[in-house]
């Protein structure tokens, strides 16, 4: 098992997540007013989401366009849309279940970028050893360079100045991880000076990690980096739609 450790961010560099989103959110899909309707029975008398009284049926309807189908669930596991306290917003995303078993996630505010750890895991035997790991940090996002913040942490965490400006933001292309996939890492031609037979890692901790699947999105007016491991992924980390109350009491998306 793979040893997790805490990191610092200093609050200059990270915006506020409250600040991010700009207040502007926008419909579901579709299915979304009558699955809130309050005292309504959900089709097939399902259940509804604790947090946001959607219909846990209709609950995928919510989900931004672009995550697209999940990937392939692990043996005699399916996916479900759970959701989670995200500051005043709610966040959803597909969790693996796994007969009586749901991987869910919890949020913590941070000083300088927010977290979501494994509250409970489906698949496996190694649920105790996984609550409490943090498998994404969250901060802000320029709205005018979409990647500025990101890169700005990534640099941060790197003590020598020289790697620091050696570092810039690419996009990522492997097969399973969301299409908007995004790594840290040094130029081609610097790149291609290390061993070719080992996995590579540059441009710090927030930065590529070849031996993991660890990336950085941008969405929803936030910064968001994922650190799933080298395990079978309990969350569809394309799924991840942040969704705020709006003043006629329905649950939309932010923008």
């Amino acid at each position: 098992m793979r040893n997790w450790i805490a990191i610092t961010v200093p609050a200059a560099f990270v915006l506020s997540l409250s600040a991010c989103g700009g207040g502007s959110t926008r419909e579901p899909a579709a299915g979304g007013p009558e699955a809130e309707k309050t005292g309504a029975t959900c089709p097939g008398g399902g259940d509804r989401l604790p947090i946001t009284g959607i219909c846990a049926g209709a609950a995928s309807a919510y989900l931004n366009p672009s995550a697209g189908d999940p990937p392939d669930a692990p043996d005699g596991c399916g996916w479900i849309v759970q959701e989670t306290r995200f500051e005043d917003e709610a966040l959803f995303y597909r969790a693996t279940r796994c007969g009586d078993k749901t991987t869910r996630l919890a949020f913590a505010e941070g000083a300088g970028m927010a977290s979501l750890a494994y509250d409970s895991v489906a698949y496996g035997d190694a649920e105790n050893a996984m609550k409490g790991q943090v498998l994404a940090r969250v901060a802000g996002s320029d709205s005018s360079d979409r990647t500025a913040t990101l890169l700005r942490i990534a640099r941060d965490a790197i003590d020598d100045p020289g790697q620091q400006q050696a570092c810039s933001v690419r996009n990522i292309w492997i097969e399973g991880w969301p299409e908007d996939a995004l790594v840290v890492d040094v130029s081609a031609s610097e790149a291609a000076e290390a061993p070719p037979d080992e996995p590579r890692s540059a441009c710090g901790p927030f930065g590529l990690n070849e031996d993991e699947a660890a990336f950085w999105r941008v969405f929803q007016g936030r910064s968001w980096f994922f650190q799933l491991g080298q395990d079978v992924w309990q969350v569809d980390p394309a799924s991840f739609t942040l969704l705020a109350k709006g003043t006629d009491g329905r649950w939309i998306q932010v923008e």
